[in-house]
């Protein structure tokens, strides 16, 4: 079971670039329809969805002979059938559950279509899942217990999963073609203009150098590289290709490498501004402002990357790893001067988003600002090439988004009409008892338990519905429930045995992928009780007042940095057993925000650190006397 990207048809041939040409224009569309508003549903909604399964079904497996044959069928297909149920939408929609043979042959073909396309895109699970998701829709009088259900006809599930608004072009796809689309042309864009060379040179040029810089750097743009991308797998991709080597050439383990760029890639993901594109998905949900759900979210992200940033430092020093030579690093200046400009759209797209603009013309700002900036850059300027070049690739990149977020919207709607949106709920509130905490537990495991293998956006869907229902109900704040289950959804990309994002650093840096499974989960343990905290203390997610909130920060941050002591064992210099437990315990109360807690917590830190401190001090005044010793001792003179 593995995430794959969606590669490229052979570079020049015919169908490459009839295929670009088409995603370019699909793109044109799409921004057309940002400047001048939106067609009726299942008409702005197609064109990506048609588009996506062609990309699919001729990008995603090569072949020749009978292969190229049954590729081209599927796509030709998935053509057929979408321009069908545009043309028939209104009638359809007029007879509600009731289809012709015809309509109902379609819907099938297309249900079929759409889960081909997510096995090859995502493995098995998905599809798997959303079968059983059908048969359980479709036999529900013979399920047992509070499982049974009265069951919906075999039109019924075809004709609303596959050609109304309710399934597959429901509402995952309504913000795929809507907002997501709009952010990956941006990011698609932004890359082609150079940022992804951007983000990556500049951490390395200022961070290279200090003790385990690599890895520092991987930290780095991981953040800034991940937060555009909706893959965990393509983020560790993207940026590893150049982080894994230059960690391993500095005296790191190839697991670990690999681990620490799986970590720092997964915390792309619940990074502002865009959380991996997942922020819009949850703002539709919750019906609340995309910003409200940035701002929720920006401490949580801090205390991820402080606390990987923490491990990575640990590590170094614990093992004497040093820095890159400064021949070896590209100059800080040059760097800057190069790139700089690359971070104005980045900014611009923030500072309107705040101050209340829509998603998409934020972003069609943005995207005439890199346009702007990058043309008095003869390297980076966007000729009429690259921006033919970026649009098509990002349509291309939203193949695999699109056809799993068409996969969730029909496996969403089986589960709330089938009445399974209200079972699992009262199961979960069974086996908890009513205690809010052993409730927490399950979700949290059973979070990462079903978003083992799915893309994050894919993850938050299901556990949207599945899950944040149950804590909503049991007295957790509605963000701080969505934040929780998104939060662990997000952490199953670095969780065994399914650590998609550690394979994928594994394969980068030649190692045994379950072993960097396990550490790339070890490193991020300093954030991993976090969500239990802001469940709690809402301050954590911006929920308060001011001064409470930068006290919580504050304090959470040592906690991480604390706890990551206790990992790695070690802060000025090795802990032993009961330094570490004091550091374990007193990050824990840290992070946890309250006056008594932060006491404790600094009270219980403040013993090893004192300790290590002056046990150095006093071991290097040692040796600085020992050493003028030897140098006026005879031997010496002699």
């Amino acid at each position: 079971m593995a995430e794959v990207e969606i590669g490229q048809g052979k570079p020049g041939s015919k169908l490459d670039l009839a295929l670009s040409i088409i995603a370019v224009g699909i793109a044109v569309f799409y921004i057309w329809t940002a400047l001048y508003g939106q067609f009726e549903a299942i008409v702005q909604r197609s064109p990506l969805f048609i588009s996506a399964l062609v990309f699919v079904f001729l990008f995603g497996k090569s072949g020749r002979g009978w292969a190229l044959a049954y590729n081209a069928v599927l796509a030709l297909l998935s053509v057929v059938a979408g321009i069908y149920i545009v043309l028939r939408a209104p009638e359809i929609a007029e007879r509600i559950a009731i289809g012709t043979p015809l309509d109902l042959t379609v819907g099938s073909i297309m249900i079929l279509l759409v889960l081909e396309a997510v096995r090859r895109t995502m493995g098995l699970a998905l599809p798997i899942l959303a079968l059983i998701f059908i048969l359980y829709a479709l036999f529900g009088p013979i399920m047992p217990g509070v499982l049974r259900h009265a069951g919906l006809g075999f039109d019924m599930v075809v004709t609303f999963s596959a050609l109304g608004t309710d399934g597959i072009y429901g509402l995952p796809l309504q913000v795929v073609t809507s907002v997501i689309i709009m952010f990956m042309l941006f990011s698609a864009l932004l890359r082609t203009g150079g940022a992804d060379v951007f983000f990556t040179e500049f951490p390395h040029a200022l961070l290279g150098g200090t003790r385990g810089g690599p890895a520092k750097m991987a930290v780095v743009a991981s953040s800034l590289f991940g937060s555009l991308s909706g893959s965990t797998v393509a983020n560790v991709t993207a940026t590893g290709m150049i982080t894994i080597p230059l960690m391993k050439s500095t005296g790191y383990k190839p697991e670990m490498a690999a681990a620490i760029e799986a970590a720092a890639s997964t915390g792309g993901q619940i990074m502002p501004p865009i959380l991996g594109v997942t922020a819009f998905v949850m703002a539709d949900m919750l019906g609340v402002s995309y910003w409200s759900i940035a701002i929720a979210a920006l401490i949580p992200a801090v205390l991820w990357y402080v606390g990987l940033f923490a491990v990575v430092d640990f590590e170094a020093a614990k093992r004497g790893l040093k820095g890159l030579p400064r021949n070896m690093l590209p100059s800080i200046k040059k760097s800057l001067a190069q790139g700089w400009f690359l971070i104005i759209p980045m900014a611009v797209l923030i500072y309107l988003l705040a101050s209340g603009w829509s998603p998409s013309k934020s972003v069609l700002i943005s995207i005439g600002i890199i346009i702007l900036v990058t043309f008095f850059s003869k390297s980076m300027r966007m000729t009429p090439r690259k921006l033919f070049s970026g649009l098509s690739e990002g349509i291309k990149g939203m193949a695999m988004i699109t056809v799993v977020c068409a996969l969730a919207g029909m496996v969403v709607w089986l589960i709330n009409m089938s009445g399974l949106g209200m079972t699992i709920p009262f199961l979960l509130v069974d086996i908890s008892r009513g205690n809010q905490l052993v409730l927490l537990l399950l979700a949290m495991i059973f979070s990462v338990l079903l978003s083992m293998g799915l893309i994050t956006v894919a993850v938050y869907i299901f556990l949207a519905v599945l899950v944040a229902p149950t804590l909503v109900q049991m007295g957790v704040p509605l963000l701080a429930a969505h934040l929780f289950i998104f939060y662990y959804g997000a952490m199953a990309s670095i969780t065994p045995p399914v650590a998609l994002a550690a394979y994928a650093g594994a394969a980068i840096a030649k190692c045994d992928p379950m072993k960097a499974g396990w550490i790339s989960w070890k490193i991020a343990l300093p954030i991993f009780f976090v969500p239990f905290f802001f469940v709690y203390q809402p301050a954590l997610i911006m929920q308060g007042p001011p001064g409470e909130i930068v006290l919580a920060a504050v304090t959470a941050i040592i906690g991480v940095v604390a706890f990551a002591a206790m990992l790695e064992g070690y802060f000025f210099e090795n802990a032993n057993v009961l330094q570490r437990l004091l550091f374990g315990a007193g990050g824990l109360a840290l992070i946890y925000p309250g006056l008594v807690t932060d006491l404790i917590g600094l009270a219980a830190i403040g013993i090893p650190i004192v300790y290590q401190f002056v046990h150095k001090r006093r071991a290097e005044a040692s040796l600085a006397v020992e050493g003028r010793h030897l140098e006026g001792s005879p031997e010496a003179h002699d």
